[in-house]
């Protein structure tokens, strides 16, 4: 069966670093999916493009909910996904700031799941 609970992660560097996060992002995304029939093609496009600040030199980007349900094979590996990216990303970058947040869906509760800060994952 399962349910809806998106989960979608905001990065936010300064403008040498983000380059290199961003491909390592889009690599994990595609990487994971790839023995997926279905999402394999799509699984980058959840990396948006990188948006420079208006000021102070800090560049971002978003990487967006999967829509899946819980449980299900593309939820699945975009939860592979986010961990081994938010993994790699506190392993070499540790002062980046992230954030992974999850919000609405069936359950309609919003919180933070894990962030530079943060590890409420168990």
């Amino acid at each position: 069966m399962g349910y809806f609970k998106h989960h979608a992660i905001i990065v936010t560097g300064w403008r040498d670093e983000m380059d290199e996060i961003h491909r390592k992002a889009k690599e994990v995304f595609e990487k994971t999916f790839e023995n997926d029939p279905y999402d394999a093609p799509h699984a980058s496009r959840l990396v948006s493009e990188i948006v420079d600040s208006l000021s102070n030199g800090t560049r971002s980007f978003f990487i967006a909910p999967d829509g899946s349900k819980s449980g299900w094979a593309t939820s699945n590996n975009a939860d592979k996904a986010r961990e081994e990216f938010l993994d790699w990303l506190k392993k070499s970058y540790a002062g980046i700031d992230y954030v992974e947040i999850y919000y609405g869906g069936d359950d309609e509760h919003q919180g933070i799941y894990r962030s530079n800060n943060t590890d409420m994952k168990k």
